[in-house]
């Protein structure tokens, strides 16, 4: 409970880092420092439960704060967990370069998810050439800064403790020949 706390509050301070610096910055040349966090959780944690409770909260939060249909972020930010723990498993994504080139494809998909179910739900809205030419600093953005964020990320779950220290999976190897 208490690394779901500080990690949700540590999204928190991203999402008002990330205002504070957009209010300098023209928005897409911003990272987007939620997703970033979200997708870092699902690169390092090892608790889905408090993963999904974390980027759940940390999604319907950036709903509020942006304005955007509720649940938008919320449902986008859950699906980014899932990819990024998936991507974990299968997929070597330990070095910066790995894991800006997945951050990048994601943000594309998360994109493009997003444009999908604004215009679902919202009728007369669509997707053109300049939603495209603002998405690619964006992308560029969020990959640069996605090795940073995991690292910081991984470095504050450490801090926080291991609540699952009890259950950790421990390898037996075999004894005997094996049939």
């Amino acid at each position: 409970m208490k690394r779901v706390l500080g990690l949700f509050a540590l999204g928190i301070l991203a999402l008002a880092f990330q205002g504070a610096v957009a209010s300098f910055l023209p928005v897409r040349f911003c990272p987007d420092l939620g997703f970033l966090l979200v997708v870092a959780l699902g690169l390092c944690w090892r608790s889905a439960v408090g993963g999904v409770c974390v980027a759940g909260a940390i999604g319907y939060t950036t709903d509020l704060l942006s304005g955007s249909l509720l649940g938008q972020h919320a449902l986008l930010r859950l699906a980014a967990y899932a990819v990024a723990r998936f991507g974990n498993r299968h997929l070597n994504l330990r070095g910066a370069l790995p894991q800006a080139a997945f951050v990048a494809a994601l943000t594309g998909a998360n994109a493009f998810a997003m444009a999908l179910l604004t215009s679902f739900f919202s009728p007369g809205v669509e997707v053109g050439m300049v939603a495209l030419r603002e998405l690619l600093p964006q992308v560029v953005a969020n990959a640069l800064f996605a090795p940073l964020v995991a690292f910081v990320t991984a470095r504050i779950v450490v801090r926080l403790g291991d609540e699952d220290g009890g259950q950790r999976v421990l390898p037996l190897a075999p004894r005997g020949r094996i049939a």
